[in-house]
């Protein structure tokens, strides 16, 4: 129970009524607790607990201001300091969505600051519609209202409005939560590079829907597991999140007793140390519930919540949806992650191979593209010769000697057992200079399937798919680069001649808007 029902001594009707409105609360029924409240505020009108509720409501409901009021209020009643952290991120949220743009679609309302960030909204809106449409059938629920999706500009930004500090947001990675009714992502302008941040705000609304269907209950490793083995739905295909690598590290650390335990995932993945000890967590997360889908299909992670709602432990639940002990799930599992994972072969159902560092720009430190995850796991670089090749490739390239340079490129692709997508992009790079597009095209599709979320390779196949007159194809291609670093104007400036081509005036209105955006963003940032 609260500290303020700790701290007051209430007659007994009160508690009951305040106990109604924090249970609401807890199980994220905003509704329900809104109705709870109006009970509380007639029985007690001038009560300290009628303030304090009516600000834990209006917070939850997206009113910071009159949230941050309600609770002065409660303290001049003499709530004392039991709700200072409830005014703290009242009034933080407050300042952080002043002034902001509102957009909406059928189902979302989505806040970002004016000016670059607005960018977001069309692509953000889209992708959720599409998770929308998937997530709820799949999990049975429809939220009763709009659900509210904020966009934080910068890391200082999140840890302010979030229990989080900055600290915990940099070393696990966490760029976004789904917290106090709401999404709550930061803004890929704020990282090198950007980052996966349309399967990420998907991540998010699974936690949303899980959160409401369970009433709370479901616990972290579940709900992270749920979320990243569902985050890809709203593009197809759910399970495709966990790249090469971090599977690699899965097996690697199942295979030497080094799994981190569910238990100490509690209370969030963010508190994790590191990136890498956050990655290998939902890994191993994302293993368990595809174990539960490969043998009960979607019915069974949706009964596996329905199950938690109506009273269940994770572990009975668990069991009920895999129709066997919750230990022999855990030891099926455990066998499972020490097995390879077949490479997943169509379009749609493509997984990063992979994992790259989010490098905040403030923290960059003259870097042009973040590290790989784990230095261990990543490709192995070309041998003696293939390096040379690459080297030489580097100083010709930087003297536009185009053909010298593919010459060098595609003996250092020669050397190394799989493509290396900074090398094929150069490669490609001095190919297109001389017109050569088939030999560009061929090595750009080779970098975006080793590498899907390498946007600069997605930019540059686009453009060159353009050229050779596959405009569908560039479509796929723009889109996959936008769900990564929509800030490159490249990708709005190609996409503006893949929409006149396919005759699509409104596709090509928004991608102008576009342009305009990041190219102001080039400028500034």
């Amino acid at each position: 129970m609260i500290a303020l029902l700790l701290a007051l001594a209430l007659a007994a009707p009160m508690r009951v009524l305040a106990e109604k409105v924090e249970a609401q609360l807890e199980a994220w029924d905003v509704a329900g607790a809104a109705k709870a409240l109006d009970e509380l505020i007639q029985a007690h009108p001038g009560s300290a607990e009628a303030a304090y509720f009516r600000g834990r409501v209006l917070f939850e409901q997206g009113n910071y201001d009159e949230a941050a009021k309600a609770y002065a209020e409660a303290e001049e009643r003499g709530a004392g300091s039991a709700l200072e952290n409830d005014a703290r991120l009242a009034k933080a949220a407050a300042e952080e969505t002043k002034g902001n743009e509102v957009f909406e679609s059928a189902h979302f309302v989505l806040r970002t600051r004016p000016g670059k960030d607005t960018l977001l909204a069309p692509y953000a809106l889209e992708a959720l519609e599409k998770a929308y449409a998937g997530l709820t059938k799949d999990l049975g629920i429809e939220p009763s209202q709009k659900v509210r999706v904020e966009i934080y500009d910068s890391a200082r930004s999140l840890a302010h409005v979030s229990p989080l500090t900055i600290d915990q947001i940099k070393n696990s990675g966490t760029i976004a939560l789904c917290k106090y009714s709401r999404l709550m992502v930061t803004s890929p302008k704020a990282l090198l590079r950007g980052y996966p941040w349309l399967d990420t705000v998907s991540h998010e609304f699974v936690h949303y829907l899980v959160t409401q269907k369970g009433r709370n209950t479901v616990p972290i490793w579940l709900q992270e597991g749920l979320a990243k083995f569902l985050e890809t739905r709203w593009r197809g295909a759910p399970g495709m999140a966990v790249d090469d690598m971090s599977l690699s590290l899965l097996q690697d650390a199942a295979k030497k007793g080094k799994l981190i335990p569910f238990a100490k995932m509690h209370p969030s993945i963010a508190m994790l140390p590191t990136q890498e000890q956050a990655a290998l967590a939902f890994a191993e997360v994302e293993a368990a519930i595809r174990l539960l889908y490969q043998r009960g299909g979607q019915a069974a992670l949706t009964e596996l919540v329905s199950a938690m709602a109506a009273g269940m432990t994770d572990e009975e639940a668990v069991a009920q949806a895999y129709g066997k002990s919750f230990a022999e799930f855990e030891a099926d599992w455990q066998a499972e992650l020490k097995k390879p994972r077949a490479k997943a072969v169509s379009q749609k159902a493509v997984r990063p191979s992979v994992a790259k560092k989010l490098v905040f720009k403030e923290d960059a430190k003259g870097r042009a593209e973040p590290p790989p995850l784990d230095a261990a796991a990543a490709d192995a670089p070309p041998d003696q010769e293939g390096k040379r090749a690459a080297r030489l490739g580097e100083i010709l390239y930087a003297r536009r000697r185009w053909a010298a340079a593919a010459k060098e490129y595609a003996r250092a692709r020669q050397r190394v057992a799989r493509e290396v997508p900074h090398i094929a992009r150069r490669y490609a790079f001095a190919q297109m200079q001389l017109g050569r597009f088939p030999e560009a095209e061929e090595a750009l599709r080779s970098a975006v399937e080793r590498d899907p979320d390498d946007e600069a390779a997605q930019a540059l196949y686009a453009h060159v798919l353009v050229k050779r007159g596959a405009l569908d194809k560039a479509r796929v291609a723009l889109d996959n680069g936008i769900a990564v670093d929509p800030f490159d104007p490249d990708l709005h400036a190609t996409y503006v001649e893949v929409a006149k081509g396919l005759k699509d005036p409104a596709l090509e209105e928004r991608e102008r808007k576009a342009v305009a955006l990041s190219a102001g963003d080039a400028h500034h940032e």
